[in-house]
């Protein structure tokens, strides 16, 4: 099984930045941690953890260490120590804010689904194993397929964090994972009981031609019968309903919460014909 690389092409810059703009640089830098935007399960770094312990420490020692009667030394700690302490809250709120949305959002698509439990799933554009994972704990003795080709433009995802989030879960022997292009899915025609997607139709479908090829390719690959979710921005979702109708599948869109500003929906259906 292999990972993507990613190449990295570096040029001599004209000139250097201030020392004190390359540490705010960095500073973001480690803000914006794989971890944190990418997954869907709320982690802090444990650098910002390490960080964020020792504030604690210095806005307790302002108060009872040697120096509280000092005014001057105790603002000091009480600032720095807050300073130290902010990175975690900030991330902390965003992950756990992030987390209990991707809950709902998990639940609600995969409870669509009418499950016996043996079936073939398969997430496309499967990320950090949102809907992957969450299907596979649905499973007995059925199979829970990802894909992905971890694109730059596709929210920073990689497969060492698809595993590390299905151990989380405790998934990791249940799920398996295929690098590979869902506009030409490498799978046999009818091969899957259940097609599942979050958030990557508007990754994938970035012209009118990759949208017919995805949409045909998660036709061929759904059984008859076949059920199918899948859940982005609203107007995406509505081109994939009237797209997959012309494919042979029955499909239904409905309105969820919006997301990072944008409307998004649902949509749910089954393929014609019997399973």
């Amino acid at each position: 099984m292999s990972q993507h690389q990613h190449s990295h092409i570096a040029s001599e810059p004209s000139h250097q930045p201030p020392a004190q703009g390359k540490w705010i640089a960095k500073f973001f830098g480690h803000m914006h941690n794989t971890e944190v935007w990418a997954s869907h399960l709320p982690r802090i770094p444990g650098y910002i953890s390490a960080l964020a312990i020792v504030g604690v420490i210095l806005v307790i020692a302002s108060f009872t260490g040697p120096w509280a009667g000092s005014s001057p030394f105790k603002f000091i700690s009480l600032l720095v120590g807050f300073l130290l302490a902010l990175p975690a809250l900030v991330m902390g709120g965003f992950a756990l804010r992030k987390w209990k949305y991707a809950q709902q959002l998990r639940k609600e698509i995969l409870d669509s689904i009418q499950w016996r439990g043996d079936e073939n799933v398969l997430d496309i554009g499967c990320g950090s194993g949102l809907l992957l994972n969450g299907a596979a704990m649905r499973l007995t003795n059925g199979k829970a397929t990802g894909i992905d080709i971890w694109a730059d433009h596709s929210g920073g995802g990689n497969f060492a964090l698809l595993m590390k989030n299905a151990q989380a879960e405790g998934v990791a022997d249940k799920i398996h994972f295929k690098e590979a292009d869902a506009r030409k899915m490498p799978f046999e025609d009818s091969s899957f009981d259940i097609v599942v997607s979050s958030g990557a139709l508007h990754h994938i479908t970035r012209s009118l031609e990759d949208h017919d090829k995805l949409t045909r390719e998660i036709a061929r690959v759904l059984k008859p019968g076949g059920q199918i979710a899948m859940w982005d921005i609203s107007h995406m979702v509505e081109a994939t309903s009237l797209k997959l109708k012309s494919f042979g599948v029955k499909t239904e869109v409905k309105r969820t919460p919006s997301y990072l500003g944008f409307d998004m929906s649902m949509l749910t259906g089954r393929k014609t014909g019997k399973a």
